[in-house]
């Protein structure tokens, strides 16, 4: 017997796998993998927008950037180009979302394009300077948000699948995961953290996964030891990032890192006071400390700016730029009666270091303001002033003359209602769908009050009563921190709110029974330093010192012949005006000096966007599966072909377009096909009828025009748009006698009556033939075809010949036409 012996291999040697050349499609899972967890972390953004309204275009968003990214790789094209075809992707994308009427077939941007993205982030910069999270899911901020999310799965899926670098892929989820952690008074939470820690396990275990040999034994699944061990790491690894922060005493609450309460926005300020104020008092320190030295008799209130339109469903102050008059001299308010006649001067003199805002603080009412810095303008309606480039000044210095009317409960309580028209109408006007609990509040705090004085003072009284408590963390556990009628519906059910809560409700309460008002946002009177400073005359002035503690909102209610007038309707905090106090003795002075009074802690101008990584250099990723040179050279030229035909697609349309019309107006249409959109022009009685030659070839001219940059305005006839375009033109006497002649026959042919056509069509009628007008109407006569097509061709020889040449290029290669057709 003869025996075939094997050679043992080498001790030590592994066997080569046997590769195959089946290509699993590990793109798609890796890519679908990095989708999942982009979309898992961005569930966190809840809370930072208000409801679920941004959550689809968000979800559009991240699906085409990765399949773009997924289909390019499918296809073999460069590494280098599939970024860019994400990024291509993610253009078109929000293009279509949220400015397709300003885009080439609804998909490819232009210049409009462009004008129209800049002013959503103008919206969103407004929104986040406006707005208290959660903001209202306005365009602006929607399309920021889409637009920094579909940037960040373009650099997760390139970590993750393009450079195999499925660890790394975690700084681009952890940049997303930071903006809600930081804008969020409770961070992420535990169901965001869990949501988007599976996530990243998820491109763990797909990218372990496609790393995997393969052979055909390997490439089915995952050995289940291995699967168990991951999962089990995992696992334990979220475990104990969760039960971590509970075991460290003070590390369960704030924001982000969770516990730490780290507050990146201390000292600044954006165009609204208010927001963050909720999160600034919820802060353990004090920040953006002012001093300020008065010859007042007693500490004043300074002041930044005020609330008076309630009629949306977030607060902020008006800028008014049509109102507001520039320099800060000869200060007066705009109502006829102005501050009462026995008012003094006061000269207080604002320093700071730290402080930073546009609007600039004065005690009311300013007369004129001395060393400040840069150009000012300020408001008759509310006394505010803010710096015209809406920047703040971290160094402040400056000194303002103010006049303060001398007020007692006596000169108050004799006024009448204000008549209306006194004020403008923003301090009274209320939305027609004011909670119902605004009213019954109203009504029961006012039942016995008689005259504008005594209901104020009533107002007042029922806020600062027993039932009501003042917290800083009722409203955020209620789920209503912030502003707005629904805030406020939710605070006088709660009974339990802070300063901005209370000053609105006794604003809105005053407005309910007839009395103006707005709410005034600064800082109360704060804390004595026993210093004094001289003024810029050299006169001696009491120092006191504000910070984010003092920080405040107080109602302001208009009297005829008085002015405006300060209320204190929050408990325990701010400092109650003697003429408030007067016929309430059991009312308790505010308390003094060791008040916690807060602050608004500015949020920045633009939402912190989280720094996106450069995608790592291909050297430096792991070894890919080797690419063919043919492989690369028929991806190559399937990209060029793909990218020739779709910049000469519009064109090939606008051509076929061209042909259906010129077939149409000499009889020869085809049903069914594309020509028939052109069919019925008219509406009305005669919507029925059949477009004959005349509007068909003024529809060619038309649309040449709308290709060459003439726009027709809807509300334009086609006369007048003939002559606007002759004008505008400029075409020559052969163009411009062709352009009227289609136009005269346009307007015969569908406005004139039946029986007055001079096509064969007219004469057959007249002869009393119905067959033959019925033929005559849908074949036009090809002597009169010709003629209309030669001035068809005349116009836009004309139209050619007067304009530049990138316009003749943009007219043949991406005519406008297409997208927006010229409907009379």
């Amino acid at each position: 017997m003869t025996a075939t012996l094997t050679r043992p291999s080498a001790e030590g040697q592994a066997e080569v796998p046997q590769t195959s050349r089946f290509r699993p499609p590990w793109d798609w899972a890796s890519a679908g993998a990095s989708a999942v967890a982009v979309l898992l972390c961005s569930i966190s953004l809840h809370g930072v927008f208000d409801g679920w309204s941004w959550f689809p275009p968000l979800v559009l968003t991240v699906a085409a950037v990765v399949s773009a990214m997924a289909a390019a790789r499918r296809f073999r094209a460069p590494t280098a180009l599939v970024p860019a075809v994400g990024l291509a992707a993610l253009a078109i994308a929000l293009t279509w979302l949220f400015a397709a009427s300003t885009a080439l077939l609804g998909l490819l941007p232009t210049g409009a394009t462009l004008e129209r993205s800049g002013r959503l982030v103008n919206e969103a910069q407004a929104t986040i300077m406006n707005q208290v999270p959660p903001v209202l899911a306005d365009p602006g901020i929607v399309f920021i948000a889409c637009l920094g999310t579909g940037l960040i799965a373009l650099l997760v899926d390139t970590l993750a699948t393009t450079l195999r670098m499925p660890a790394a892929s975690g700084l681009g989820l952890l940049a997303l995961l930071t903006v809600p952690a930081v804008l969020k008074p409770n961070s992420i939470g535990v169901l965001a953290f869990i949501l988007a820690s599976s996530g990243y396990l998820l491109i763990l275990a797909t990218g372990s996964w496609q790393d995997r040999p393969r052979s055909a034994s390997a490439a089915s699944r995952p050995p289940g030891r291995q699967a168990a061990i991951a999962a089990g790491i995992g696992v334990a690894a979220l475990v104990l990032a969760l039960s971590l922060p509970a075991a460290l005493p003070g590390f369960n609450q704030g924001t982000f890192p969770q516990g730490s309460r780290l507050n990146i926005w201390t000292g600044q300020s954006g165009l609204n006071p208010v927001v963050a104020l909720g999160n600034d008092l919820r802060q353990p320190s004090a920040s953006g400390r002012i001093r300020y030295a008065t010859d007042s008799g007693q500490a004043v209130y300074l002041r930044s700016t005020t609330l008076e339109d309630f009629s949306g469903q977030r607060w902020a102050p008006d800028l008014r730029p049509e109102s507001r008059r520039a320099g800060l001299q000869d200060m007066v308010p705009a109502e006829a009666a102005g501050p009462a006649e026995n008012s003094t001067t006061v000269t207080t003199r604002v320093r700071s270091e730290t402080y930073s805002s546009p609007w600039l603080l004065a005690p009311y009412a300013p007369q004129q303001v001395s060393g400040a810095t840069g150009r000012f303008s300020w408001d008759p309606k509310t006394m505010t002033v803010i710096s015209e480039e809406n920047k703040g000044v971290s160094r402040l210095d400056y000194e303002v003359q103010s006049a303060s009317p001398d007020i007692s409960a006596d000169s108050l309580r004799g006024l009448e209602p204000v008549p209306e028209g006194t004020v403008d109408p923003i301090f009274t006007e209320l939305p027609e769908d004011l909670p119902e609990s605004i009213r019954e509040a109203t009504r029961e705090a006012t039942t016995r009050a008689n005259g504008p004085y005594e209901q104020a003072m009533a107002i007042q009284d029922y806020l600062r009563g027993q039932d009501f408590s003042y917290s800083l963390d009722a409203p955020v556990e209620g789920g209503y921190d912030g502003n707005g009628m629904d805030v406020l519906d939710r605070f006088l059910e709660e009974k339990s709110g802070y300063c901005v809560h209370y000053a609105a409700a006794m604003a809105v309460m005053a407005r309910e029974a007839g009395i103006p008002s707005r709410m005034a946002l600064g800082f109360a009177p704060g804390r004595s330093t026993g210093s004094t400073l001289l003024n810029m005359r050299g006169e001696e002035l009491r120092e006191y010192e504000v910070d984010s503690r003092d920080a405040h909102a107080w109602p302001e209610l208009y009297f005829e012949g008085t002015g405006w007038v300060r209320f204190e309707p929050t408990p325990s905090r701010g400092s109650v005006p003697s003429y408030a106090l007067q016929p309430r003795p059991t009312l308790q002075e505010g308390a003094g000096p060791d008040d916690d009074l807060s602050v608004d802690r500015p949020l920045p101008e633009t939402v912190p966007q989280p720094a996106l990584t450069p995608p790592p250099s291909s050297s430096a990723a792991p070894v890919a599966a080797a690419e063919t040179g043919a492989g690369k050279a028929a991806a190559a030229g399937l990209a060029v072909l793909t990218a020739v035909a779709a910049l000469l697609s519009p064109w090939a349309l606008r051509r076929r377009r061209r042909t259906l019309r010129r077939r149409g107006l000499a009889g020869g249409r085809r049903t069914g096909g594309p020509a028939e959109l052109f069919r019925a022009r008219s509406a009305g009685p005669r919507s029925g009828q059949a477009s004959g030659p005349a509007s068909l070839a003024w529809d060619e001219a038309a649309d040449t025009g709308l290709d060459f940059g003439h726009v027709p305005e809807k509300s334009e006839s086609p006369r007048a748009y003939a002559l606007r375009l002759e004008r505008d033109a400029m075409l020559a006497d052969g163009p411009a006698l062709a352009l009227q002649r289609l136009r005269e026959a346009y307007e015969q042919e569908v406005y004139a009556a039946p029986g007055v056509l001079t096509s064969p069509a007219a004469a057959a009628a007249s002869a009393g033939s119905a067959s033959a007008a019925s033929a005559s109407a849908g074949a036009a006569d090809p002597a009169r075809a010709e003629r209309l097509w030669a001035d068809v061709k005349s116009v836009q020889d004309g139209l050619s010949a007067s304009a530049s040449w990138a316009v003749r290029i943009r007219a043949r290669y991406f005519p406008a036409s297409l997208a927006s057709r010229f409907h009379l």
